[in-house]
């Protein structure tokens, strides 16, 4: 864990990466205690750039093995980053790194952890880097295949990003029945939106036809004793997918679109691509218990995390200076979603008259208040 003062990050100091990742290759052999990740970082200098250090950022993990073209390299650590100051010259190269990091042991919740028996992640803004070392930043954009190798029994359930290319038993070994999934995302996308889930899991599914002909996939995945209350965030999910299509010509771009909704999950929604991850709250309701308040909340929730899919993923941040831009335009999306459900135009001004409501008890005391700051502030720490 980093220790000191906080550094004092300033947006007139951008600069473009010397370096980029076109293509990463991750596998994960899971354990609570040891997780061991191999990583194969296709990496790139930028144009017009000259030979110089290359640095990975890193936070509390244990390095294995590094090797550039199948070689070994030299490297240095500092404050827990990689740093490799004579990378090839080439323009072009690859790069094999192989850690470990302890999931049991990242009280953090930052990166890949564990809790109630499954392995969960959450890399935004920072926690990549908590995972395997990497160029931690939005402006970094890779196309990712995925690995998971773990024990069935424990793990029945493994999901990542993307597509779903394969999956199976390994070889029989020490430790019982092990199996793997193997997950593509055809997108580049920066490393926050990176998510993994192992666990013991059931799906509600729904197939869909988009506008254009295509089948899509969707998923809702919850712990056992929990599907039957999952209805309306299926409902929700449809309808957003659908409207989306319709409305803005948005239309899903993977072949499935899951959703992971446990109740110890540390966000409460986050809109990691293809595969969003909730906390129950925003997803669970039964209509014994629920009120006509959650039921809506769901469903703005539901619809604001997959309008991410465009506006936040697909189209993504250069640093974090933008992080109003994604957020501020998928809020419109997810509000004039939310109007439109509700169908006739005076239910269309009510809904508006709550979000102004909101907006006027929360957003205005704190602009008249001593932690009132610039949508897109000049510096933070």
């Amino acid at each position: 864990m980093r220790e000191g003062p906080a550094t004092l990050i300033r947006r007139e100091d951008y600069v473009a990466p010397a370096y980029t990742i076109r293509a990463v290759d991750l596998t994960f052999d899971l354990d609570p205690a040891k997780t061991i990740v191999a990583s194969k970082l296709h990496i790139e200098r930028a144009a017009g750039q000259g030979h110089q250090p290359l640095r990975l950022h890193g936070d509390e993990l244990t390095l294995l093995r590094v090797q550039a073209d199948g070689e070994s390299v030299s490297f240095r650590h500092d404050a827990g980053d990689l740093v490799i100051d004579n990378p090839p010259d080439a323009d072009s190269f690859v790069l094999e790194i192989r850690n470990t990091c302890a999931p049991d042991k990242n009280t953090r919740l930052q990166g890949l952890y564990t809790s109630h028996g499954g392995f969960f992640t959450q890399c935004e803004a920072e926690g990549f880097r908590r995972i395997t070392y990497f160029l931690d930043r939005p402006d970094v954009m890779a196309v990712y295949t995925v690995t998971l190798r773990a024990d069935k029994a424990r793990y029945p359930v493994l999901l990542s990003n993307g597509n779903l290319l394969e999956e199976g038993s390994l070889p029989l070994g020490v430790g019982g029945v092990r199996h793997f999934a193997k997950w593509h995302d055809p997108f580049p996308k920066p490393s926050y939106l990176f998510a993994l889930v192992a666990g013991k899991l059931v799906a509600r599914e729904q197939r869909i036809t988009s506008r254009a002909g295509r089948q899509h996939l969707l998923q809702i995945y919850v712990r056992p004793g929990d599907l039957e209350k999952t209805e309306h965030a299926m409902n929700s999910l449809v309808a957003s997918v659908v409207w989306d299509e319709a409305r803005f010509g948005l239309a899903l771009d993977l072949d499935r679109f899951m959703v992971v909704a446990v109740e110890d999950y540390n966000g409460g929604a986050m809109e990691n691509k293809g595969l969003n991850l909730f906390n129950t709250k925003y997803v669970l309701a039964n209509a014994g218990t629920a009120t006509d308040t959650d039921f809506s909340g769901i469903e703005s929730v539901i619809a604001h995390e997959y309008f991410h899919n465009w506006t936040g993923n697909r189209i993504t941040c250069r640093d974090w200076f933008q992080l109003s831009l994604k957020e501020g335009l998928t809020v419109f999306r997810d509000q004039e979603f939310s109007m439109d459900m509700a169908a006739r135009p005076s239910a269309r001004a009510v809904k508006r008259i709550e979000d102004v409501l909101r907006l006027r008890a929360s957003q205005f005391p704190e602009d008249a208040g001593p932690m009132a700051h610039p949508v897109r502030p000049d510096s933070y720490l």
